[in-house]
């Protein structure tokens, strides 16, 4: 028997009147009646940079322990359209891709199944809830078909372990939940099992090696440049696994966030890139 359809609220910069991916996922703008059935309030107000102001919460609203007074709230009740997915699976697919899309504080969190207006309705939580960046998602027609590409990647690596679980930290780490030391920790760690799979010795060098080759390779950046990222990233790892601070984190976590994230939807579009063979081989020949 087949699930039900769930429509989750998002926030997003976008212009389009509908989005159709994959797997029937469906991207819409939020209605008017959107609002009651998916947010749990009557009404809601907007600033002008479309964050929440105030909201009036409805009789039976089914999110009363939620309130606006913390970040991920702000986002949830700041959401301007409506994704409908398949299922819970397809749900957190395209979670995925659309953190690895580009940096944004856009993510799904709660949706809702069924009848809204009837007892038989159903809430499903994604968790932890993604918010974690400055700005929500900006969706062009172009940024839709790579949307698209890129949940389709990670559709297809749905049995790789590794990439389970690499998903897993770095969704974590997209999340409000920790410090910036802990979520550049987290990330440093995605960046080691793709970097060094296997590696054991050299581990400093070999990191920033393989991460400028990639980026030379790969996305036609320039490698010496890449060497002292690799670098960086490196050390400030180091120094916040031994003692848990890093007086140039403030400079390095942008970096380390958009290494992750670029070097994770690289692995979702070609996972053997990253074995350690091809890795040594790329370091050689490139």
């Amino acid at each position: 028997m087949l699930s039900e359809p769930i429509r989750f609220p998002i926030r997003l910069h976008c212009d389009l009147p509908e989005i159709k991916l994959d797997s029937g996922i469906d991207i819409r703008p939020m209605e008017t009646n959107d609002v009651p059935q998916l947010l749990g309030v009557n009404t809601v107000d907007l600033d002008e940079e479309g964050l929440l102001k105030s909201m009036v919460f409805s009789q039976d609203a089914p999110f009363g322990f939620v309130g606006p007074d913390l970040d991920q709230y702000t986002q949830f009740y700041s959401s301007n359209y409506v994704v409908t997915v398949p299922s819970q699976e397809e749900a957190k697919i395209l979670n995925l891709a659309l953190k690895l899309h580009g940096r944004s504080c856009t993510s799904l969190w709660i949706g809702t199944s069924g009848d809204t207006n009837a007892k038989g309705h159903s809430r499903h939580f994604l968790g932890p809830p993604c918010y974690f960046g400055s700005a929500p998602l900006t969706l062009t027609l172009d940024g839709a078909h790579e949307l698209d590409a890129i949940a389709t990647a990670c559709r297809r690596l749905g049995g790789d372990k590794k990439f389970s679980v690499m998903a897993d930290i770095f969704l974590y780490a997209m999340s409000v939940a920790p410090r910036n030391e802990s979520r550049c920790i987290e990330l440093s760690v995605v960046l080691e099992m793709l970097l060094l799979p296997k590696a054991s010795t050299e581990l400093s060098y070999r990191f920033a090696l393989r991460l400028a080759k990639l980026a030379s390779t790969k996305l036609g950046q320039q490698s010496q440049d890449w060497f002292s990222k690799g670098q960086k990233i490196y050390k400030s790892r180091s120094r916040l696994v031994h003692s848990g601070q890093d007086e140039n984190l403030t400079e390095t976590a942008p970096l380390i966030e958009e290494t992750a994230r670029v070097l994770l939807a690289m692995y979702a579009r070609e996972p053997n890139a990253f074995a350690d063979a091809a890795l040594d081989a790329l370091c050689i020949t490139a």
